[in-house]
């Protein structure tokens, strides 16, 4: 472990706030650089100079779109490949996850490690972006009605999300999903009515697992912000984690143990990228990266895509239907049969939970005999 202060700068690209289906814009990044302030003002003073880039500052989507600008931002990801973490998020999957979190999850709260354990929350979260991106039925509208719910608060007329009529031509799966909804209504509408209003936003989310993710190598951190309304309203989080040096590990089920906390110097602190140059290196980390992942390897990407796995946070969430959706995988077919159960009982009234771990190792055992 590093011993003194590191400084981390932090910023953005991709954000569309709580609006997680913009059409535009399908992707958010977040990204964070550890460099002291004196050297990335040489450094950023060097590239304007060195690609002859007009004005004060660096701007990622600027620099995207010429070809010095390019080979600028090949010579940030060769310069600190090293020193930059990002977190990428599909947002269409992003709020499937938080479809999980929020539907799902109520109803089964008090054994839901069982779930994550078994990958059940990647399934439904994957089964819902798979109806989603192939224009399925409904799906559209399914997602519309959850996003319009956390956000506004609103579940008067939630046909697609409540409705007991059943729609024509949807999906089975779909169907299910629905059916699920509707006869768990009351504990679903529970969790939400307190929501807090940036619910639906990653930006909270992206940098704490970044801050865990320096944390394991930085003794302590005195972080740098572009100005962000989401990370303002939860500072509470984060002044938590001043002069924190214990170290707190918690199951992160399939990922195995991690920790959760890290240590600050001080509160986190929001500046102008013109003064602060940090900044102004992680908003070009963070524009490449969404451009590499909508535009993959071509002309305008070719000079600096090879940089960006080694770069990419584990918390990262992009799709992986290989892992989470091949129904040749016991897992897959497990989970599909969990979902089916899951919706009898809502239907019949009966606990969702009541020997659910035994139901499982019966269909572990029933596919095991049934390749």
């Amino acid at each position: 472990m590093k011993t003194g202060i590191q400084e981390i700068y932090c910023d953005e690209a991709g954000y569309t706030s709580n609006n997680l289906l913009d059409k535009e814009q399908p992707y958010f990044a977040y990204s964070s650089v550890a460099i002291n302030n004196d050297e990335a003002k040489e450094f950023v003073k060097e590239i304007i100079q060195d690609y002859g880039i007009q004005g004060q500052e660096l701007k990622g989507r600027k620099l995207l779109k010429y070809n010095r600008g390019r080979k600028a931002i090949a010579k940030i990801f060769s310069t600190y490949k090293d020193k930059i973490k990002i977190s990428i998020y599909h947002k269409k999957l992003s709020l499937a996850g938080k479809f999980f979190e929020y539907i799902f999850e109520p109803c089964v709260a008090e054994q839901n490690s069982l779930f994550y354990r078994i990958n059940f929350h990647r399934f439904i979260s994957h089964i819902l972006f798979l109806h989603f991106e192939t224009d399925s039925q409904y799906a559209e509208e399914i997602f519309k009605e959850f996003q319009n719910l956390m956000i506004k608060g609103n579940h008067e007329d939630l046909n697609y999300l409540f409705g007991k009529v059943q729609l024509p031509n949807i999906s089975p799966i779909l169907e299910s999903i629905k059916i699920f909804c509707y006869y768990n209504k009351q504990s679903i509408l529970g969790e939400i009515k307190d929501s807090d209003q940036w619910i639906l936003e990653l930006t909270t989310t992206a940098i704490f697992h970044l801050l865990v993710d320096w944390g394991k190598e930085d003794e302590q951190m005195k972080v740098f912000c572009d100005k962000s309304q989401p990370l303002e309203s939860s500072k509470l989080v984060f002044n938590a984690m001043i002069n924190r040096e214990d170290r707190v590990i918690v199951e992160w089920f399939e990922n195995g143990p991690k920790p959760i906390t890290f240590n600050l110097s001080q509160e986190i602190q929001f500046v102008d990228s013109l003064n602060f140059p940090g900044v102004q290196i992680a908003d070009v980390a963070a524009s490449a990266c969404i451009c590499a992942f909508q535009e993959g390897a071509n002309s305008k990407t070719e000079s600096f895509i090879e940089y960006i796995p080694s770069c990419l946070s584990g918390a990262s969430i992009m799709p992986d239907f290989e892992e989470y959706l091949d129904f040749n995988k016991l897992e897959t077919r497990r989970n599909s049969i969990v979902l089916e159960e899951l919706v009898r009982r809502s239907i019949n009234q009966q606990s969702l939970l009541y020997r659910m771990e035994d139901f499982l190792r019966s269909v572990n055992r029933y596919l095991s005999m049934k390749p």
